[in-house]
C-alpha cells in the first residue's frame, strides 16, 4: 500500500479525533450513571474509594501502575465524586490545573525545540550515494 505522509497524518488525526469523541461520550455516560446512583445513595464515597483502590491494585499487578498510595487513591476518589456530585467549582479547578500543566508542557517543547524532521523523497538515495 503506497501512502503519502500527508495521507498517513490525516488518517491518524481522523482516528485520534474519533477516539477522543468516543472517550468523551463514555465519560458523559459514566457520569450520568454515577450521578444517578450517587443521588439515590446507592454509591457512596467509600464505595468509590474501594473501587479506585481495587483498580489501581489490578493495574499495579499488571505492571501499568507503579504504586498505590493514599494520595493517588484520595485524589482519584475526590475527582470522581466531584463529577458524580456535580461540584462545578471543583471540576473547574481541576480543569484549570490540567490546562496549566498542558500549557507548561507545550512551552517546554517549544523552548527545547523538539521537532520531528521528515526527510524528503530523495534523501535515501543521497545517503546511499554518500556511502559509496
Amino acid at each position: 500500500m503506497d501512502m503519502s505522509l500527508e495521507e498517513l497524518m490525516n488518517m491518524l488525526i481522523s482516528r485520534l479525533e474519533g477516539l477522543s469523541a468516543s472517550v468523551e461520550d463514555l465519560r458523559f455516560r459514566i457520569n450520568i450513571i454515577g450521578s444517578a446512583l450517587t443521588d439515590q445513595d446507592v454509591i457512596k464515597k467509600e464505595d468509590i474509594r474501594a473501587a479506585v483502590r481495587k483498580q489501581l491494585n489490578i493495574m499495579k499487578y499488571l505492571g501499568s501502575a507503579d504504586n498505590v498510595d493514599f494520595n493517588t487513591v484520595e485524589g482519584l476518589t475526590e475527582s470522581i465524586m466531584n463529577w458524580f456530585d456535580g461540584d462545578m467549582s471543583a471540576i473547574k479547578a481541576e480543569y484549570e490545573q490540567y490546562k496549566k500543566i498542558m500549557e507548561e508542557a507545550e512551552e517546554k517543547i517549544k523552548k527545547e525545540g523538539q521537532r520531528i524532521e521528515i526527510a524528503g523523497p530523495g534523501a535515501l538515495g543521497d545517503l546511499k550515494n554518500k556511502k559509496r
